[in-house]
Order: structure tokens, then C-alpha cells, then sequence
């Protein structure tokens, strides 16, 4: 999209690929939190960011929507990452709280993104898909496979594929 004004042109990102930017901020933001927290000897702390990551990752990047909703993922990211954030502030980390509070940014502009609707595009760092959005009949496979196994009802099925086509 172009946004024109007299005597300036501004080119802002489609909002797929601002969508997937968003997200791999909030990965890398994470990372980066992991490593520092690793250089202060805070396993713990390494490990929750990590997990953190992860779940960005798994819910965001892979849009798995057979447990949890990509905007459900987002919502969850930027609360852990806010009482992160007002955790390392309120004990004297203000480096890490900023660092939280960026990664919050991040992932709360994704959820906005979400919630109008839109979705990730695939987007390749190196020739590895960093956000990799298979196309629905993948996932509806596999909602057919949980269908059969029982893991999913008939309700949930068609709620979920319904969600796929869209």
C-alpha cells in the first residue's frame, strides 16, 4: 500500500507480511531476552522466555488452529510478556523490562492484525521458512484425522474447518 501526501511518499508492508514482521520481532525479541538471561546465570528465567518463544512460534508461525487460535496465542504472548516486563522493572532490570515490553508491542500489534483478520505470509529467512502457513487442506487433513480418532467431535470438526476456509 502507498500512502501519498504532498511532496512524500510513504510505502508501508500489506498487512501479511506486517503480520509475519510483527511476529518474528516478538521471536527474536524473546531470543535475544534468552541469551542475556543465560549471561546472567537465570536458568529458570531462560527457560519460561524459551517457552514463551515457543508457544509464538507453535501457535503463530505454524497456524495450528486445532487447539488454539492464532489470536488467542497473541492475547496469551502479550500478557506473559507485559507481567514480565512490570517483574523485571519492579525488581531493578529495566533493560530486560524494556526488552518485554517491546516484545508486548510486538504481539499486541500482531493480535490487532489478527482480529481485522488477516493472516501471516509466508516468509523465508536463509531458504528456512521462519513463518511457514500451510494451505488449509493440510489442516483440514488433519482435522479429518483427529475427527476419526476421536479426539475432536463432529461440532468441533466443522468448527474448525469452517475457521480454515475462511
Amino acid at each position: 500500500m502507498q500512502v501519498t501526501m504532498p511532496n512524500m511518499q510513504v510505502t508501508m508492508a500489506n498487512t501479511p507480511e506486517a503480520l509475519s514482521y510483527a511476529i518474528l520481532a516478538a521471536l527474536g525479541i524473546n531470543v535475544v531476552l534468552a541469551v542475556l538471561l543465560a549471561v546472567r546465570g537465570d536458568w529458570l528465567g531462560v527457560v519460561l522466555v524459551l517457552a514463551i518463544a515457543c508457544g509464538i512460534h507453535w501457535f503463530l508461525c505454524r497456524r495450528l488452529v486445532t487447539i488454539v487460535r492464532a489470536t488467542t496465542a497473541a492475547a496469551a504472548g502479550t500478557v506473559l510478556s507485559l507481567a514480565a516486563a512490570v517483574a523485571d522493572l519492579a525488581c531493578g532490570h529495566p533493560y530486560y523490562g524494556i526488552l518485554f515490553l517491546f516484545a508486548a508491542a510486538a504481539l499486541a500489534f500482531a493480535f490487532v492484525l489478527l482480529r481485522q483478520g488477516a493472516r501471516p505470509a509466508d516468509l523465508r529467512l536463509g531458504g528456512i521458512a521462519a513463518v511457514d502457513i500451510s494451505d488449509a487442506a493440510t489442516h483440514v487433513a488433519m482435522l479429518a484425522h483427529l475427527r476419526d480418532a476421536g479426539i475432536l467431535t463432529a461440532a468441533e470438526y466443522a468448527e474448525k474447518s469452517a475457521i480454515l476456509r475462511v
